[in-house]
């Protein structure tokens, strides 16, 4: 049993139902726990790998103790962002904002234990028309303004936990036909019962947009192990309307993508068996970690561009529905793009792009021909 296995199989017996066997306890030596241990963390799964261990009969060692201890910790933060979402919710609701809570802050109810489902933010969703005046209500309660993204203001509580307060869930440039079906987001949202504020959103339109923010994130390098735990949870644990999940889907351009994500996701936690496509599909994810990585960005938007070549240029000249993004004023002077692709390259040179710029191209180059035609394959596969 390799490692990538051996977690897979901890994380059925502690999320999936899954009885231990000998077999597994067996192969739980303290060589290849230290193993599953960094596998795990590099994909902030540390904590599912020691509340699984901690179900067998094992000789205490220092890798143990990890494991154990990451399920602690996980716990101990669990609490302090479920403490304070509750505290973000009243004072939405009491300042009268209609609001949705997203993500991690949704599926931690349908894990066994809620502490299961960890999360670095708390993600929730607001009207852009009433984003200044969230984020007013939520300064005078003592969160720090953090930054502004394209999609996002980043906050910070008194008491360390991380929000994102989205106004925006996918951008046009990710997916045109997916923005369109989350552009209906607040015609789909129904108040929660008891409340007038606290909104939430059918079962195929927040299934629709965890699709559609995996695909984002695999396109940028990937997505981790815990997006797919999150599929097999909705598709196990939920109640839901299959046809009504595929019709959106397909609408959306992602249904192919979601087929292979729960085609994966049953391989890794229902003991399914593995395909081609299936295996070239895991190796990318689990060489990716949480947040995907740059060389496996690179390998992807290469295949997608059409080679080296016409991937550098493409750096160089971002698209306009990019390029908007970055430079709100475009939305509205599309006729100013060449002068803010200048003030771009004046950025990358003189505000601290200078790094990033060279890791990019370095990995430009050391993308192999081989790692491009495994990138061709995983495109063809997943139809993104």
């Amino acid at each position: 049993m390799n490692t990538a296995q051996l977690l897979f199989q901890l994380i059925r017996v502690a999320v999936c139902g899954e009885a231990p066997d000998q077999n597994l306890e067996d192969a739980c030596t303290a060589e290849s726990l230290d193993r599953v241990f960094a596998l795990a963390a590099h994909h902030d799964l540390a904590h599912l790998s020691g509340q699984g261990a901690s179900k067998l009969q094992l000789q205490d060692s220092a890798p143990l103790k990890k494991c154990k201890n990451s399920a602690m910790q996980a716990f101990a933060r669990h609490t302090r962002q479920a403490f304070v979402l509750e505290d973000i919710c009243n004072i939405l609701e009491q300042a009268r904002i209609p609001f949705i809570p997203l993500k991690g802050s949704v599926l931690k109810n349908y894990y066994p234990e809620a502490w299961m489902r960890t999360s670095c933010d708390i993600d929730i969703l607001v009207q852009e028309e009433a984003l200044d005046r969230a984020s007013s209500v939520l300064t005078q309660q003592g969160w720090t303004l953090l930054g502004k993204t394209s999609h996002d203001l980043s906050f910070v509580s008194p008491a360390g936990v991380y929000l994102e307060l989205h106004y925006s869930t996918i951008e046009d440039y990710v997916s045109e036909s997916g923005k369109k079906i989350m552009d209906n987001i607040w015609q789909d949202a129904t108040p929660l019962s008891g409340k007038s504020f606290h909104m939430a959103i059918s079962d195929e339109l927040f299934y629709f947009y965890h699709i559609a923010h995996m695909a984002k994130h695999l396109i940028h390098g990937g997505c981790g192990i815990r997006a797919f735990l999150d599929v097999w949870v909705m598709n196990h644990r939920m109640a839901f309307d299959k046809a009504a999940r595929c019709a959106l889907l397909e609408e959306g351009a992602l249904l192919a993508f979601a087929k292979a994500v729960e085609t994966l996701a049953d391989i890794w936690f229902s003991g399914a068996e593995m395909d081609e496509n299936s295996q070239i599909f895991q190796d990318f994810v689990l060489s990716g970690g949480t947040y995907g990585t740059m060389q496996n960005r690179v390998a992807l938007q290469q295949a997608k561009k059409g080679g080296k070549l016409k991937f550098a240029l493409s750096r160089i000249f971002l698209p306009y529905d990019i390029m908007k993004h970055y430079f709100p004023v475009l939305q509205t002077r599309k006729w100013l793009t060449p002068v803010f692709h200048l003030v771009r390259w004046f950025r990358l040179l003189f505000c601290g792009g200078v790094k990033r710029s060279v890791h990019e191209l370095r990995s430009t180059s050391a993308v192999s021909d081989e790692q491009q035609t495994e990138a061709q394959k995983l495109l063809q596969y997943l139809q993104l």
